[in-house]
């Protein structure tokens, strides 16, 4: 079971990388997509860091 589950998380894609790419790809600087979700900037950073 347990390399089952290795295989999966190895899969599983980078979140920091979605939600940098996303946010770049909408265009929008860390303070709106920011407030777009009522966090501050400095939320957004370590959500993207976790590249």
């Amino acid at each position: 079971m347990t390399h089952s589950v290795s295989r999966l998380v190895a899969k599983q894609p980078n979140i920091g990388k979605l939600i940098c790419a996303l946010r770049q790809g909408l265009n929008m600087s860390k303070e709106r997509f920011a407030a777009e979700f009522s966090v501050t900037s400095l939320t957004i950073n370590p959500w993207e860091m976790e590249m």
